[in-house]
């Protein structure tokens, strides 16, 4: 009896411990990885090329979860049984190479599955912001019982002989490109269905062996230290065309392109179609055809069309075509032959209006659909902002700066800030700064800040500079932008606080400062920095004016500005040797500038001690850093914005006049100087162009202070303290004006619905649990506590 029972309860042990699903074994993957980088044999690893991975695998059973961890150089794309299930990787550089995790589980199926890839490489004309080792990709499971998952033994590779670059040239674009090589694709070459579980790949070689694969935190020497990506993928929605808006050569059924509805292009046809997406964009375009082999299809991305000459860059308004020539860098597609073909490149294009140029051979081709898929990183917008007693014009005017204002600065959001989606794709101090302010008021997020802030650092060199744009694979720098990313650091202390953080970067901050110390001259001046003085393209190069012996009122007054950020920062989270040092630097400063460049007959602040050139650029850091102040700053502001002798500043420099404008006590003016918005919005502008009207790019961040302004100067919401734990409301209303507002905070949300009549601000204040703030008025500072504050 005792047996028969220690048999049943053995049985009922072996029974349920097989019936348990097999734990998992985590990978410990902080060292040498237990994967391979490889690549297709006998093909290009260096130069322009596709190629493509296949691994296929049988499974009894489907994991309830099974992660993978990938990455690939330059970019790649991970496919499961021809489902895209994975794209990057996140942009870094060699030493922070980032690797995409993703649970594959939901994709397999008992049986036969298959796990394929494709990467990319940009070969001798990478975009700027692309480092590389060569091409290759990797790929490991999260879970040990799965290695043989691994890149390695088992996959096969193959170099796609249908991909080729269109190197672009000064033919396709109005100025500077950074951009990387766009896609010349050869349908009738292309490895159709390679992702499928059907695809015959018994032809394909085996992958080759790269090297081991090592983690950032390995003891080992490697080429690419991976890292676990940091930042969300884009978001990606599909969106219709708005409309035709020129064809030649092929009749446009109704309903296209809002719907798919089949066009036909006749054989032996030159076709030319226009698409406008309405307002530019960010996206992947998405062209299916069936049929027209031979027939090639160029895709020309367009941001606005052109009158006369391409260098003189007048476009006039944006939403006119007519008359106009549409230039712009191109993909290039030839049909195959077969049924409903898709083509989309790896990456996505920056457009408002895709020419798309055809020529067909024998057959006719049939456009079966054509559409885009928008991308940009995954902001939501917590931010409202509403007012009334005004014109409704007026209201009207102010909606739509905002709308094109937030446009642009999700366009140019992505893996990183970037200064423009279309011709560089690169991420600079000076742009950056403007554009992490905007998103930590429009969409309480710091996460691409904080993401930029230590990117910057990464490219700290041996003389004391971070590269004016990162990451890169060239060498650029500009000393201002080196200050900025120090303002950058003051920012994301007011708004996110993160004391450790801070106080990690806070030895990067002091390098740079001591780069201009050690430039510092008796008088307490700054001996000429090295490389580009950039500080506006108002200028010539955008250079801050010099003279003869290197002194400028613009460097001396950067220097003024980085160091009260950094004593404030030293103050909350590093030293007070250093605070005390800056503050010496800083005293001699505000001592020596109004002795070399104030200018009594102008009443201004000259940009060199010669007093023959002046900006509107140095009297409002004069104001910004408190050399002038009270009424001596709002007379001196007023002379700058009303003084036309002055170098004006261009819709970059804009934020920092109204920076100057709020020091100076007139905020309620902001609204009365938004001329280069209005005129713009007057020209069809659907995001900020870059400096003007007459512009390379149409679509520069660093010209939406508006979205920051608004609620920063009108609404008058700014922290008061590190983390956002205290606030300061000082709102800019004029009588019988009123404003409804929401401002997101890390506690919730700052709300305020205020109108002045009769002198008095009079409504509510609501801040968040556990916050609380004051009330800037005409009459002194009014307490504001957690929750709604009536006034």
């Amino acid at each position: 009896m005792k047996n028969n029972l220690l048999h049943l309860v053995f049985s009922i042990l072996i029974y349920v411990l097989f019936s348990l699903p097999i734990l998992a074994q985590p990978e410990d993957l902080t060292q040498v990885w237990p994967a391979q980088w490889i690549a297709p044999a006998d093909a290009p690893w260096k130069s322009y090329a596709m190629h493509r991975f296949r691994k296929t695998i049988e499974l009894d059973t489907v994991p309830d979860q099974l992660v993978v961890h990938s990455s690939g150089d330059n970019r790649y794309q991970l496919f499961v049984n021809g489902e895209r299930v994975t794209y990057g990787p996140q942009r870094g550089d060699l030493n922070h190479w980032y690797y995409e995790s993703t649970d594959i589980a939901p994709y397999l199926k008992p049986g036969k599955n298959v796990l394929a890839a494709q990467v990319l490489n940009y070969g001798s004309h990478p975009p700027d912001a692309q480092m590389s080792v060569q091409t290759g990709f990797v790929l490991a499971a999260g879970d040990q019982a799965f290695r043989f998952l691994n890149t390695g033994q088992g996959w096969k590779a193959i170099h796609d002989p249908s991909c080729s670059p269109n190197l672009v040239d000064g033919s396709q674009v109005q100025g500077y490109y950074g951009g990387g090589s766009r896609e010349i694709v050869d349908g009738r070459k292309l490895y159709w269905g390679w992702s499928e579980v059907d695809y015959d790949d018994s032809p394909w070689p085996g992958a080759q062996r790269v090297e081991s694969a090592f983690a950032k935190t390995c003891i080992w020497a490697s080429r690419w230290k991976l890292t676990p990506r940091t930042l969300p993928h884009e978001f990606l929605t599909d969106q219709r065309f708005q409309s035709v808006r020129r064809s030649e050569g092929a009749a446009i059924p109704e309903g296209f392109p809002q719907e798919a509805v089949p066009v036909t292009i006749p054989a032996n046809t030159k076709a030319t179609l226009v698409f406008d997406q309405g307002v530019m964009t960010t996206a992947y375009p998405v062209l299916q055809v069936s049929g027209g082999r031979g027939a090639t299809i160029r895709l020309e991305y367009v941001e606005a069309p052109n009158i006369g000459p391409v260098k003189a860059r007048n476009k006039g308004h944006r939403g006119e075509i007519a008359g106009k020539e549409l230039i712009g860098y191109y993909d290039q597609f030839t049909a195959d032959g077969g049924k409903k073909r898709t083509y989309e490149p790896i990456w996505w294009r920056a457009f408002r209006y895709i020419e798309i140029s055809i020529e067909t051979q024998e057959e006719p081709l049939v456009i079966e659909d054509f559409f885009s898929r928008f991308s940009t990183y995954p902001f939501t917008t917590e931010a409202t902002f509403s007012m009334k007693g005004m014109p409704e014009a007026e209201q009207d005017t102010l909606a739509k700066i905002l709308e094109v204002g937030e446009r642009t600065i999700r366009l140019c959001a992505h893996d990183t800030y970037m200064d423009c989606p279309y011709y560089e794709e690169s991420q600079f101090e000076g742009d950056t700064r403007v554009q992490a302010l905007i998103s930590y008021v429009l969409f309480g997020d710091a996460s691409l800040g904080k993401n930029a802030i230590e990117q910057f650092s990464w490219s700290l060199n041996s003389e004391g500079f971070l590269s004016a744009r990162y990451p890169t694979n060239s060498t650029y720098y500009i000393p201002n932008y080196s200050l900025y990313w120090i303002g950058m650091l003051y920012d994301y202390m007011m708004y996110a606080g993160d004391k450790a953080f801070i106080r990690q970067k806070l030895p990067v901050a002091r390098i740079l400062l001591g780069y201009f110390l050690d430039r510092l001259r008796e008088d307490g001046t700054v001996k000429r920095p090295d490389y580009h003085n950039f500080v506006d393209w108002a200028f010539p190069r955008g250079e801050a004016p010099f003279d003869d012996d290197g002194y400028a009122a613009l460097v001396d007054l950067h220097l003024l500005l980085a160091l009260q950020w950094a004593m404030k920062l030293e103050a909350y989270a590093g030293d007070f040797h250093y605070y005390d040092q800056y503050m010496t630097v800083a005293d001699r400063l505000q001592e020596a500038i109004p002795k070399h460049y104030w200018k009594s007959d102008r009443q201004l602040y000259a940009d060199t001690p010669e007093g023959d050139k002046f900006s509107t650029h140095t009297n409002h850091l004069a104001i910004l850093t408190g050399i002038a102040q009270g009424e001596a700053a709002a007379k001196l502001m007023r002379h700058a914005l009303t003084d036309t002798t002055l170098t004006q500043p261009t819709v970059y420099w804009q934020f920092y006049q109204f920076e100057a404008l709020r020091a100076a006590g007139l905020g309620q003016e902001y609204l009365d100087n938004l001329g280069i918005w209005k005129t713009m919005l007057h020209a069809g502008a659907t995001t900020w162009p870059e400096t003007t009207l007459r512009s390379r790019s149409e679509c520069h961040a660093w010209g939406a202070s508006p979205n920051y302004h608004l609620y920063t100067i009108t609404a008058g919401i700014r922290p008061a303290a590190p983390g956002f734990e205290s606030v300061r409301v000082a709102p800019q209303l004029k009588e019988g004006q009123s404003l409804q507002c929401t401002h997101p905070h890390p506690k919730g949300a700052i709300r305020l619905d205020l109108k002045k009549e009769n002198g008095k601000l009079t409504g509510t204040i609501g801040l968040p649990s556990g916050t609380n703030g004051e009330l800037i008025t005409e009459t002194g500072a009014v307490e504001l506590t957690t929750g709604n504050n009536k006034l």
